[in-house]
């Protein structure tokens, strides 16, 4: 460590140079993906079909050392898969019609999903948070304040996507990019599979230190 003060009256800087141990190494074991969806009313229709399309497209092009978990959220959240699954073929087309099924009802308890998805996060693995809304959030914690000292307990990237023009945006907005990841809305016409993908490349880069 290298302490310098230019200025005797004012605070100084210091250079600290860290070097990583041999476990520390770059992770290339495949990635972890949690998909927080949005199952509350307002996804309803064709939101909630745009939803399981582009969410479907992207569990089949997943890498068989990848794996997936998927948090369904409304008035409250669950784990819908009930833990991580290995992305091998059968378990993909298993989890597609699943999602698919899916039903829209109830309230837009953000909160409650974005913590049940960093609930079990492997630190060994690299990971991401995949959060699909329309970002109306009216049940449980709503202040923002709430989900930034969430955000600053992981160091997780988190990517949402958000469909339709009702979403807190500024909210959405600054959980992704403090986190180091990105946001952005979609509409039935967007490639929604296509930005997914760009977040993998990202999160395959490794978690930020």
């Amino acid at each position: 460590m290298i302490p310098y003060r230019q200025d005797q009256t004012r605070d100084g800087t210091f250079m600290l140079v860290v070097t990583p141990a041999a476990d520390l190494k770059r992770i290339s074991e495949g990635t972890d993906w949690t998909f927080v969806l949005d199952v509350s009313g307002s996804m309803g229709g064709h939101k909630i079909a745009t939803l399981a399309k582009g969410v479907g497209r992207v569990l089949g092009k997943m890498d068989p050392n990848d794996r997936f978990r998927i948090v369904t959220f409304n008035n409250s959240a669950a784990d819908f898969t009930g833990g991580y699954i290995r992305a091998t073929p059968e378990a993909v087309q298993q989890w597609i019609a699943s999602v698919k099924g899916l039903q829209a009802g109830g309230g837009t308890n953000l909160f409650a999903g974005l913590e049940k998805a960093y609930h079990r996060l492997d630190d060994d693995r690299t990971s991401a948070v995949i959060l699909v809304t329309d970002g109306v959030t009216n049940v449980g914690h709503t202040e923002h304040r709430a989900f930034l000292k969430l955000l600053k307990t992981y160091d997780i990237r988190l990517f949402t996507f958000v469909i339709g023009n009702s979403a807190n945006q500024p909210l959405l907005d600054r959980l992704a990019r403090d986190s180091g990841g990105f946001a952005m809305n979609l509409s039935d016409a967007d490639d929604i599979t296509g930005r997914l993908i760009q977040a993998r490349a990202i999160s395959t880069w490794g978690n930020r230190w």
